[in-house]
């Protein structure tokens, strides 16, 4: 089942935000905590025309309407309907009652978010009572059609992991008026082309001031842009492809750049160009660098290394030296990055007990994973590429092992295995860590300190929870 959850983020960004998914046949609805409240004995509100979310799908269609009524931000009232819960969503159904009374279970739900100027939760409401008397199935027309009578709404809370709605005590109450017309189809309020053109299911319509859903098919037929020369670019505006590996293609008008995993566009926003080249870093920003002839031969990294330098685009390692691997952004194609020595225990890097040295997984493979995630460990599987460091340890001896200075979109971890021969303690599954370090988000350090019973050659691992992410830091053993 999926259900959408906004309970930090501005209510104007949901139609763009990805669904969580929510079974709501395992949350018995709350009883309810306020009686029911006479809908003209709460505030009044005026809300436009409703619009739909162009992110639903068969098994959950939103509209959303705005209000107007100043409840001390931006607000924003949102029909909700979700399949599995009930066996038809036409006819009258009472919003106080059975499954709708609680956001966890309702198939017909209203729910009204406001939020401040920065996008911050000021208050959100869900439905008290009312009826919703609905002339088709939303979730099968994909229309909103019908009537929403004495609809009134209770202050809550929402649970972002359960989706249970709690009322807060004192809290205030909302009404939509004595009847509410609905109707509301499946095309979004700005779009500008014909209405049947509208995710029609063949056919990409451009620049038509909405996101048309065709432009995501595998092979869509193209319209509103030139027949040759020109795709639907991420801002649904019609842009000139061009070519940044060979055979090389520059612009006209823009600067040529990755756009997907077979596809180069014109880019005509210079703020997603650095003016450094190859090799010297950027800016915080920009994506594209190393521009010859309108062609950014390079990318800014904030990908592999993670560190903004201007590396060399790539699509497989033809495109690369010999000591670099090519690592891949959208499909195959990339940046060049250096291939790291220590890439596994066998070749792991010697540690002077109190001295820094700096490294990188960029490049790397994932060979450790399985065995990391024991709570004695990481606790938790480490699925991204990974690197090597071997340290020498006297029985009975204590060391803390710290990662910094990470670099900010990297989110490591740290482990201890051994000890003993390479070939025997680092294996596809592990079965020797003694401790771990997962403890932290993204840019920030790990460190654990650990006794180690027997004498021997240690190995320490930086690895990552995420597969696809890699980075820099500095690595510390005292």
């Amino acid at each position: 089942m999926l259900r959408t959850i906004l309970s930090s983020l501005a209510v104007l960004a949901l139609a763009a935000t990805g669904c969580s998914s929510k079974d709501n046949n395992t949350t018995t609805p709350d009883a309810k905590v306020f009686s029911d409240a006479p809908a003209s004995t709460c505030t009044a509100l005026t809300i436009g025309p409703e619009d739909h979310a162009t992110n639903s799908t068969m098994s959950a269609q939103v509209w959303h309407g705005a209000v107007s009524t100043d409840l001390g931000g931006t607000s924003t009232v949102s029909f909700e309907f979700y399949s599995g819960i009930e066996s038809s969503l036409t006819g009258a159904l009472d919003l106080s009652a059975g499954n709708q009374n609680n956001y966890s279970t309702c198939a017909a739900c209203i729910r009204l978010v406001t939020v401040d100027s920065t996008g911050a939760l000021v208050k959100e409401y869900f439905q008290d009572g009312g009826t919703l008397n609905l002339t088709v199935d939303p979730l099968l027309a994909q229309h909103l059609t019908g009537t929403a009578t004495d609809v009134s709404l209770i202050e809550v809370t929402i649970d972002s992991t359960s989706f249970v709605s709690t009322p807060v005590v004192g809290g205030t109450c909302l009404s939509l008026g004595a009847t509410v017309a609905l109707d509301a189809g499946p095309v979004p309020l700005a779009w500008t082309c014909a209405q049947a053109a509208y995710n029609d299911g063949t056919t990409c319509d451009c620049g038509c001031a909405v996101h048309d859903p065709d432009c995501d098919l595998a092979a869509p037929t193209l319209a509103g842009c030139a027949p040759t020369g020109q795709v639907c670019g991420g801002n649904d505006v019609c842009v000139d492809t061009c070519h940044v590996l060979a055979p090389t293609m520059g612009c006209t008008t823009g600067t040529c750049g990755f756009e997907n995993a077979t596809t180069d566009i014109c880019y005509t926003d210079p703020a997603a160009v650095s003016a450094v080249a190859v090799g010297a870093t950027c800016a915080a920003g920009p994506i594209f660098c190393g521009v010859t002839n309108t062609i950014a031969t390079g990318i800014c990294d904030t990908f592999a290394g993670d560190d903004e330098k201007c590396r060399k685009a790539c699509g497989g390692a033809a495109d690369c030296l010999g000591t670099e691997v090519c690592a891949p952004i959208v499909g195959t194609r990339g940046l060049c990055v250096a291939k790291p020595a220590n890439d596994t225990c066998q070749t792991a890097a010697t540690i002077t007990l109190g001295t820094a040295i700096n490294g990188s997984t960029a490049g790397g493979v994932s060979n450790y994973n399985a065995g990391l995630e024991a709570a004695t460990c990481t606790g938790f599987a480490q699925p991204g590429a990974d690197v090597a460091y071997k340290v020498t340890l006297t029985a009975n001896q204590t060391i803390t092992a710290t990662l910094s200075n990470v670099t900010p979109d990297f989110d490591p971890s740290l482990s201890l295995v051994g000890p003993g021969a390479a070939a025997t303690v680092c294996t596809a599954a592990i079965t020797t860590c003694t401790k771990g370090a997962d403890a932290n988000a993204a840019g920030a350090g790990e460190t654990f300190t650990a006794t180690v019973a027997a004498a021997g050659t240690y190995y320490i691992i930086v690895d990552s929870f995420s597969s696809s992410q890699t980075g820099g830091f500095t690595l510390t053993v005292n």
